[in-house]
């Protein structure tokens, strides 16, 4: 019973420890809160088995026979226990490297969202739709992994676009370079870290001119949002300057029973109701 209060008094007060180191001591250092995150999780395990040798040593429990212990525990991991312990040693390695870090704005597979939690079996994610995902550490170490925000923030998008044929694709590129000025998430020329808007050419397709806006975000995790607004800027300006954005047309031959071939537009079929919207 001694041993049993001893843990107890033990494990309580290591955890008011970390509560503090991690709240107040650690927050007057320039650590990365990564950093201090990591520093309070492996402070909080490693008090943690302290304690339970303090609380089996006050109970008289000879701690040699932790030797035969291990040794089961050996048999028990060669039988089933292999993913637990790649977890437990895999969140020690994202502990201390940290590749990824809470924070960070991640994709694993077609998951994306915020790392809220690294802990040492498990990282929990939060999407943008506020669903908390538990991944096993194993998977972030051995599977390719999408970390947005590692070094920095920003992140860039692209936008494209079709025009139609005979269209003045100088004009095409000044309404597109200003809707990007006019948007103020995206960031513009002559930013320290990344360059501004530009506006490629991409090439000749079959039933437009395609071009792609690039533009670098300063919120990497509203790039969804801000490629819509793009998207609603740039219909709104082609409008107004009377660009069109085609769709595509296609010519649909007839051959008869009796040699003669006659040639139908696609729009020509779609006014006897035989084809519509475009489609052959």
């Amino acid at each position: 019973m001694l041993g049993v209060l001893m843990f107890a008094a033990l494990i309580t007060i290591t955890r008011w420890l970390k509560q503090r180191l991690h709240v107040h001591w650690l927050n007057h250092t320039p650590m990365h809160p990564g950093t201090r995150e990591a520093v309070a999780t492996m402070f909080g395990y490693v008090t943690f088995m302290l304690a339970g040798l303090a609380g089996l040593s006050i109970a008289g429990f000879d701690l040699t026979n932790l030797a035969i212990m291990a040794g089961a525990l050996g048999v028990g991991i060669g039988f089933g226990l292999q993913n637990i312990v790649n977890n437990f040693i895999s969140g020690i390695i994202l502990l201390f490297e940290r590749p990824i870090r809470p924070g960070d704005f991640i994709t694993v597979g077609e998951t994306s969202g915020f790392v809220r939690k690294v802990s040492i079996r498990s990282t929990e994610m939060e999407t943008l739709d506020r669903m908390s995902v538990i991944v096993p550490n194993s998977d972030l170490l051995t599977t390719h992994v999408n970390n947005w925000t590692l070094r920095d923030p920003f992140g860039r998008i692209n936008v494209s676009v079709g025009v139609a044929y005979g269209s003045d694709t100088q004009k095409v590129k000044e309404i597109l370079l200003d809707v990007a000025k006019n948007n103020t998430d995206v960031v513009q020329a002559g930013h320290v870290f990344v360059p501004g808007p530009n506006v490629l050419f991409k090439g000749f397709g079959e039933s437009s001119l395609d071009f792609e806006l690039r533009v670098f975000i300063r919120q990497i995790e509203k790039r969804w949002i801000i490629q819509s607004d793009l998207n609603f800027s740039i219909d709104a300006a082609f409008r107004q300057h009377g660009i069109t954005i085609p769709f595509p047309q296609r010519d649909l031959w007839l051959r008869g029973k009796h040699e003669d071939t006659e040639t139908l537009s696609a729009a020509d079929l779609a006014s006897q109701g035989n084809v519509s919207n475009g489609e052959e």
